[in-house]
């Protein structure tokens, strides 16, 4: 299953702080048009007077200016998380064909890795013991217990948290022979990156979707 590319979070300085200062500055606008007009009608029951109606209204702009030059330029420079499937062979001089496993972002700007997670299901009546989202150590335990060997019949990528997902370019997120996809029904993962004003995006993809499980010949073009 895969999902839409989603914002977890936004970046606290850069986006609340912006939507806050509007409101207040909102705020002030309605307070000094309210304590003008009580001024002109009823001068002893009015307010103080804070900011007049222009600079209220020079605020107002300002800030709602910024908020909105603040989501054009995270518009811009969002990830555009994708993900590869293609029959490759495991190296030029083998005869093992296995299913392969890319990531790519599709955007011109970098993004940051925040944390790569991982779901399984097995074929048959062989399921996880933990039934959530695993580290890699723990996928690599559940994959052990029903007897897959890493970097024999499966191999997956260790993403560090930090480790960089440039812009244009495809990742190896791992590779799945014959009997290991003979094993596992889906293997999902969730991919959560930062962008460079502090999003937070997240996206999430069976890396078996379309696979061939009993490859042939390799796909061009990877």
């Amino acid at each position: 299953m895969e999902t839409t590319q989603r914002i977890v979070r936004r970046n606290w300085i850069f986006w609340q702080l912006l939507i806050c200062l509007a409101g207040v500055a909102g705020l002030l606008l309605v307070y000094t048009i309210v304590q003008q007009n009580l001024a002109a009608t009823n001068p002893g029951a009015a307010p103080i007077q804070l900011l007049d109606i222009q600079s209220a209204t020079a605020a107002v702009l300002a800030t709602s200016g910024g908020l909105l030059a603040r989501a054009q330029y995270a518009t811009a420079i969002r990830p555009m998380i994708g993900f590869d499937g293609r029959v490759v062979r495991l190296s030029p001089d083998a005869d093992v064909l296995v299913w392969g496993c890319q990531i790519r972002n599709g955007a011109q700007d970098a993004a940051t890795v925040r944390e790569v997670r991982y779901s399984v299901r097995f074929l048959g009546h062989e399921q996880p013991a933990v039934e959530s989202w695993l580290d890699l150590d723990g996928l690599t335990d559940e994959l052990k217990r029903v007897g897959l060997r890493a970097d024999v019949d499966y191999m997956v990528k260790m993403w560090a948290r930090g480790a960089p997902l440039a812009g244009q370019e495809r990742a190896v997120l791992g590779w799945f022979t014959p009997h290991a996809m003979g094993v596992i029904d889906t293997l999902r993962v969730r991919v959560q990156v930062v962008d460079r004003v502090g999003d937070l995006h997240e996206r999430s993809n069976n890396l078996l979707t379309g696979a061939r499980r009993t490859p042939q010949q390799v796909n061009p073009d990877w």
